[in-house]
Formats: structure tokens, C-alpha cells, sequence
């Protein structure tokens, strides 16, 4: 339809167009859509901690009170290794690494050694590893200690099992607990 002064006029649809080029439509959706702002960033990382250092204080027991190994703590200090501190200073804690254990290799045969790694248990921590098979029999360790690093490792030779999935449980005496699996193959 040609309206007077030759402006022409579409009808239906709500397909007119307005002066930006959109639809009437679409600039009323515009008009009326609630404001959006873009979520602020989040962080993966754990903050550092900041403790200050008292008379009689090391850093090797700095580092056993919490839990990481006095080379992370020299590291996020800048401190050129050593355990010399003065009481005041303010070091930065770094977080603890996140634990893991580690079965190597992940599968295997009869009479083969299997290595169990514990990282990122507290320094000082005594771990039990226990094996449990497939039928539910159990075999527990002796305790071994993790070290600086927070690491820990023990063997164990697969002589006489049955062929199967077995777990491996990592359990700690300061709150670890970790399990992973290998494979005995037939």
C-alpha cells in the first residue's frame, strides 16, 4: 500500500522496519530486554597465606605446620635457600599441592613390581598404602613417611595374584586419602 507523499506501507507480520533497520519487533524486544553484564572472572588459584615469623621459628617447621615443603616457601619468598628468618618478617604461604597417587605401570603381569607415588600429602605425614583384590582379600603395608616435597613411594610385587582389577588405597595419619587401580593381566 502507497500512503500519501509515497511512503510505502507494509501490513501484517509486524514486518515494518524503523529508521536503525530492524523491525519494530525487534527494537521493542531491545527496548525491554533487562540489562546483561558479563559475570565477573573467577580464580582456579588458592591464595597464598601470610604468616608471620616468631622467635625460635624455621622454616623447616613453618613448612611441617603447614604442609608444604620449606623449597615452596623459600621459592614464593625469594628467600636464596637457608633457614635464615627474623622474627616480624612476613613470609607467603604457598597453597599445598593438590594429592595424588600413582600406580606405575597402570597394568601388568604376574611377578612384576608395581610402584605406588603419594605427591602432595603434608610433609611429616605417615601413609599406609593397602591393596585390595578383586575377590576383596587385602594387604596393608607397613606406614612410610612423606617427605619434604610431600611425596611419598612404595613397591610391591604382584607374586601369586589372580589376574584382575585391584585398588590401591593411600591413607594418611593427617588426612590424606587417595585411591587409583591397576590392572594384573592374565
Amino acid at each position: 500500500m502507497v500512503a500519501a507523499g509515497g511512503l510505502v506501507v507494509l501490513a501484517g507480520c509486524g514486518a515494518a522496519r524503523t529508521e536503525t533497520g530492524r523491525s519494530a519487533q525487534a527494537e521493542n524486544a531491545a527496548a525491554n530486554a533487562p540489562a546483561t553484564t558479563a559475570p565477573a572472572p573467577t580464580s582456579t588459584t588458592t591464595p597464598t597465606t601470610s604468616y608471620q615469623v616468631k622467635r625460635g621459628d624455621t622454616l623447616t617447621v613453618i613448612a611441617k605446620f603447614f604442609g608444604v615443603s620449606s623449597a615452596a616457601i623459600d621459592a614464593a619468598n625469594q628467600l636464596g635457600g637457608g633457614d635464615r628468618l627474623t622474627e616480624g618478617q612476613v613470609l607467603q604461604i604457598p597453597p599445598s599441592p593438590p594429592a595424588g597417587l600413582n600406580v606405575n605401570p597402570p597394568d601388568g603381569i604376574g611377578g612384576m613390581v608395581f610402584t605406588f607415588t603419594v605427591t602432595g600429602a603434608k610433609v611429616g605425614e605417615a601413609i599406609t598404602f593397602q591393596i585390595v583384590a578383586p575377590g576383596g582379600g587385602t594387604f596393608t603395608g607397613s606406614p612410610h613417611t612423606a617427605g619434604q616435597d610431600g611425596s611419598v613411594s612404595t613397591s610391591y610385587r604382584t607374586d601369586g595374584d589372580a589376574a584382575g582389577k585391584y585398588d590401591v588405597v593411600a591413607t594418611g595419619d593427617r588426612g590424606t586419602s587417595l585411591r587409583a587401580t591397576y590392572r594384573l593381566l592374565g
